[in-house]
């Protein structure tokens, strides 16, 4: 991972802290103490006369949130509730992806936000934070944890800990749950829904994004806890698992823009297209990068290969949805192209004398790690001369 990565840790030796854990999980870890430890757990939050439900699965539709659903039902043998939060624009995989998942024995809550403020966050979100998909990051773990209070099912159960698998505070790598801190820390951009209301919002129109207060959560005696804690996560094996039982890839087989993987972020048009090509603009990579670190972590790919295939696959302006997206928020492209502008990070991107972002014949910006030809005045191609470059983080 780049150390421009937001609270990436490195140690002595220059190892990032997702190397380090990823070591520790597939070497030190105890799983099958964590099995006995979190079926303790489950027997104290089952329903005994199978009255209700046991707990609360947040899905996406995505294959993680769909093996996390499959294995409390089928694995744990609990009785969950889903609680979908309905993205900006689903797409029609995304919605395949939902119903797929109901058929498979699931009762599911979807919960949408009023939508003309959706999109007015959404238009926040893109021009002042650089995050296109904030409202949706925000309210896919607020809802689940309202629903919990209102259907009185304390217990929730997420998927991995983001902070043990891909690198975070030492404080928050070991964490077995999720609670309102953890969401204000890693979730909101450091703006809160509270600010909002300074901005003439109006809380009525804000209760889908607002976590339950402390008093509410205590009386229902919520707990959100990581399956990734208890079980060794895998999120390609998941997606094997979800694809043998009928779920959907990405139409046409291939990756999803900017990505490496054919079964990432499917549910929404422009959560992996755009969303992380502002990850690419302000850090200087983006999911490719995530996806072949998991890779490699796990054994299947080496580095040398891995950094062949990401600079071929990150960095393309994401045009699939951009029409979509221009319409949602009611923006120019002209307006599209300034607001990237200002979230590129002008100590990886390369700049004219102007201090212009210098791009390529399609618009790109180009990476000064890349390699630039002064004499030339053009990027070095990304084939036989771009072995002459070095092109490690």
């Amino acid at each position: 991972m780049p150390d421009t990565r937001p609270e990436q840790v490195f140690d002595n030796d220059g190892i990032c802290d997702a190397c380090n854990s990823s070591e520790k999980k597939h070497r030190d870890i105890d799983w099958q103490q964590r099995r006995k430890e979190f079926e303790k757990i489950l027997d104290r939050y089952r329903c005994k006369d199978g009255s209700w439900w046991d707990c609360i699965v947040p899905v996406s539709g995505g294959k993680d949130s769909c093996y996390q659903a499959v294995q409390m039902k089928y694995e744990y043998e609990m009785n969950p509730l889903l609680v979908n939060f309905i993205p900006c624009e689903m797409t029609e995989v995304g919605l395949k992806n939902i119903l797929w998942l109901r058929d498979q024995g699931f009762d599911m809550i979807q919960v949408g936000g009023n939508r003309k403020i959706y999109k007015q966050m959404v238009r926040k979100g893109f021009f002042d934070l650089g995050d296109c998909c904030w409202p949706e990051h925000i309210g896919i773990f607020t809802a689940p944890a309202r629903v919990a209070v209102q259907y009185n099912v304390p217990l929730l159960i997420w998927g991995e800990n983001s902070q043990f698998e891909y690198g975070g505070p030492a404080s928050k790598r070991e964490n077995n749950y999720l609670d309102r801190n953890w969401l204000e820390q890693f979730q909101m951009l450091g703006y809160r829904i509270s600010d909002l209301y300074h901005e003439g919002y109006n809380k009525k129109d804000l209760l889908t994004w607002e976590y339950p207060s402390d008093e509410e959560l205590k009386e229902v005696g919520v707990t959100g806890l990581f399956l990734g804690y208890y079980k060794k996560w895998d999120t390609y094996e998941h997606a094997q698992k979800m694809i043998k039982m009928g779920w959907n890839v990405n139409p046409g087989g291939g990756p999803v823009e900017g990505s490496y993987y054919n079964f990432e972020n499917l549910d929404c048009k422009w959560i992996t297209g755009l969303h992380d090509y502002l990850k690419f603009l302000k850090y200087g990579y983006g999911r490719a990068t995530d996806e072949l670190c998991i890779e490699i972590r796990a054994g299947r790919i080496d580095r040398e290969e891995a950094i062949r295939i990401v600079r071929n696959l990150e960095g393309k302006i994401p045009r699939k949805y951009l029409k979509d997206f221009l319409d949602f928020i009611d923006c120019t492209e002209e307006e599209f192209f300034k607001t990237l502008d200002r979230f590129t990070n002008r100590k990886i991107f390369l700049t004219d004398e102007n201090g212009n972002f210098i791009k390529d014949e399609n618009g790109d910006v180009i990476k000064k790690d890349y390699g630039y030809d002064e004499s030339e005045g053009f990027a070095l191609e990304h084939g036989e001369d771009a072995k002459k470059i070095d092109y490690s983080y």
